[in-house]
């Protein structure tokens, strides 16, 4: 009776961490924040914490035009983040998917 608990004790030991260990490996481990420059706003990409990204200027664009808000920003960011997350690469921004998302470009 002992070993066959012993057992069952072990198995939901396994069960737990592999369960976890799949659940961490899913989480993003990604944030996007945004920043003010002297041409606008830009945004950056960190992993665990460490720069990945910065993007200080509007991508794909002739010229250096920074975005017009935090939040054209932060969506531009949050597009290249879902890239990432997605394996697409490399996360590049075209002008037609700015244009999707507001962005006003100049």
């Amino acid at each position: 009776m002992f070993r066959k608990r012993w057992v069952w004790f072990l198995f939901i030991i396994g069960l737990v961490a592999v369960s976890f260990y799949f659940w961490k490996s899913r989480s993003s481990s990604y944030e996007v924040s945004v920043f003010k420059t002297d041409i606008g706003w830009g945004y950056q990409i960190s992993n665990q914490g460490k720069p990945y990204i910065r993007q200080p200027m509007i991508p794909g664009i002739d010229g250096e035009k920074g975005f017009k808000d935090a939040e054209q920003a932060e969506a531009a960011g949050k597009l290249v983040l879902h890239k990432i997350e997605n394996q697409e690469f490399p996360p590049s921004l075209t002008v037609e998917e700015l244009k999707e998302l507001g962005v006003e470009i100049p």
